[in-house]
């Protein structure tokens, strides 16, 4: 049950001062979307990897109370990805394009999922390793693409009826930094009214990283 708070939390994931529900008609839309979020992709993955701080906020719709965790994020690329959390609670989650391995302190164990018997965390995952490493033209097929803000850039992708992971997100807004060479942050409104927030600060691209960055016990 953690582990499926966590993924859903992700978006896993504040009403944040970095963003805001700006009406779409506000930003005029690129006559050639493919080819915007092709140019964009290309700036935003220009990278191996990556080091980031974020604060992930997530607001229950049942409830006043808000959740908020510190921690980090290693990514290398084409496909493997670390969540360390800090604080409240100690807990990490390896994520690849195979298994899911997470460790918490409450029970010092770790376990293991393959993601072949779970397709729509496995959709979901990887989409969110396609909004990390900037690939953002091949979200076309399954999401439709508006541009809600230029200054800074900031997108909706909201799932089509052909994709699984519908069932779980109503919408994704992404802010990208000013320079639109990574993201600033992540919104993640659910099906159940839950909004998640994750912002990034300190990010780094190309920093050395080392397996012990990937551990999900005696991490670094």
């Amino acid at each position: 049950m953690r582990l499926m708070g966590m993924i859903v939390t992700m978006w896993l994931l504040i009403q944040s001062t970095l963003v805001s529900a700006a009406p779409v008609h506000e930003a005029v839309q690129p006559a050639d979307i493919p080819a915007f979020m092709a140019a964009l992709g290309k700036r935003a993955s220009d990278f191996r990897t990556l080091k980031t701080d974020f604060t992930q906020e997530k607001r229950m719709a049942m409830f006043k109370q808000k959740m908020v965790m510190k921690g980090r994020i290693y990514l290398q690329k084409p496909s493997r990805i670390a969540w360390h959390v800090d604080s409240p609670l100690r807990y990490s989650v390896l994520i690849t394009d195979k298994l899911i391995r997470q460790w918490d302190e409450d029970t010092d164990k770790v376990q293991e999922i393959s993601l072949a018997k779970n397709p729509i965390f496995q959709n979901v995952l990887n989409q969110m390793n396609v909004w990390f490493s900037g690939d953002y033209g091949s979200m076309l097929d399954s999401n439709t693409v508006r541009i809600v803000k230029t200054s800074p850039l900031v997108i909706d992708f909201i799932p089509k009826e052909n994709n699984i992971a519908r069932k779980i997100i109503k919408s994704i807004t992404v802010t990208f930094r000013s320079d639109q060479k990574y993201l600033q942050q992540i919104r993640i409104q659910e099906q159940t009214g839950d909004v998640t927030t994750i912002t990034f600060s300190n990010t780094q691209l190309n920093p050395p990283l080392s397996n012990g960055n990937f551990e999900v016990k005696g991490r670094v």
